[in-house]
């Protein structure tokens, strides 16, 4: 054989052994990425700063732990398009999929599918009705007990001769709402006066089958900033002698106050409100610039934590994906929350903490914001 067609069977050689090495997964192959594990997030909404910035956050934790990665769909608060989600998942071959239902009912057809196609799936901050699969849920109800229960001797301590009642700015069809934020916080305003009333005001019913009632005013706002705003400002022509205010989320806290506001009301003095006293639900930027001013009667907010709770549902998937817990076994674990007052929290434990769980691109700076307004 000539020296020629000697070094032209060598490299083939080479080439064949190259090619086998490859077939069999050795070496870094350029398909790794293609077989990472993918994690498929369906949020409620994106408008909310915490679930738009716990997607970032869970993104960037799945890669950086697990290398997996995290794709979030944003259904924008439509149940339709959170299942239509679920079903672009599924056929992407996600490994995991993280649904926060839209409500409680409506997604027992779409677990199931999932789970008859051998795919993962968890609930995520949401409970559904069907209990099928593993849920991570927030622990909000202690702490909007406690923001209930120091609301009011707050407001009984500034006005010991003015009675307390009640109004929340909610959402009236999520069950999850009445066990975790407003029954809660109205357990706490009970265990403080206990002369709320019983007759001539709303009632519901948590998932327990207890009675809710007390609240002078109960309104439905959906998380919707407008329509807040709008079911607050009748709320106020209609019971102008309501004093402790709660809205249970980002949207219907803000738009609560918003209301107050332009209704000449929402006011503090040195941090002393003069005709009500404010509690909101997220502790984003724009609620903490709100209970940081001592000039705002929005004076307390629960404080959800989008950094700690991305960690907790990326964990909790990836315990279902790697088959260290059965996905057909419905168990609730708890992530913690937070709460926040004026009175309690100096500028600059809320701008840190702000700062940390929600990593803005420009660090919230208090005293300045406050100062500009």
């Amino acid at each position: 054989m000539s020296k020629q067609a000697k070094m032209i069977a060598l490299v083939t050689a080479l080439l064949l052994v190259a090619v086998a090495v490859i077939a069999c997964g050795g070496g870094d192959s350029k398909d790794d990425s293609d077989k990472s594990v993918l994690i498929g997030y369906i949020p409620i909404t994106l408008k909310h700063d915490v679930h738009g910035n716990t997607a970032v956050w869970a993104e960037r934790y799945a890669m950086e732990k697990y290398g997996a990665r995290h794709e979030t769909i944003d259904p924008d608060q439509d149940l339709s398009r959170s299942i239509a989600a679920v079903e672009t998942f599924m056929a992407r071959g996600a490994d995991g999929i993280v649904l926060h239902p839209v409500t409680e009912d409506g997604v027992r057809e779409i677990i199931r599918e999932v789970r008859d196609a051998d795919i993962n799936i968890m609930t995520y901050c949401l409970d559904a009705t069907c209990k099928q699969v593993p849920a991570l849920l927030i622990d909000e109800a202690t702490v909007a007990q406690e923001m209930g229960t120091d609301m009011t001797k707050q407001w009984i301590s500034l006005y010991p001769d003015i009675p307390v009642k009640v109004g929340f700015i909610s959402w009236t069809d999520i069950a999850f709402c009445f066990d975790n934020r407003t029954g809660p916080f109205l357990r706490g305003v009970k265990s403080v006066v206990d002369y709320l009333p019983t007759e001539g005001v709303q009632r519901f019913r948590d998932s327990a089958g207890n009675d809710l009632y007390g609240a002078t005013y109960w309104e439905h706002a959906g998380g919707v900033l407008e329509v807040a705003m709008q079911v607050t400002g009748d709320a106020i022509t209609k019971h102008p002698d309501v004093n402790i205010v709660y809205g249970d989320n980002v949207s219907n806290g803000l738009g609560a106050l918003a209301a107050y506001e332009a209704a000449g009301r929402g006011i503090a003095i040195d941090g002393v409100p003069q005709t009500e006293i404010i509690a909101s639900t997220d502790a984003s930027a724009g609620e903490l610039r709100k209970l940081a001013d001592p000039r705002s009667s929005l004076l307390y907010a629960l404080g959800m934590q989008p950094q700690v709770f991305a960690y907790a549902k990326v964990d909790l998937i990836m315990e279902l994906i790697n088959g260290t817990l059965d996905n057909d076994v419905y168990v609730q674990r708890f992530t913690p929350d937070v709460y926040f007052n004026f009175y309690k929290d100096s500028l600059q434990s809320l701008q840190d903490w702000f700062n940390a769980q929600y990593n803005p691109d420009t660090p919230l700076d208090l005293a300045a914001e406050i100062a500009r307004q």
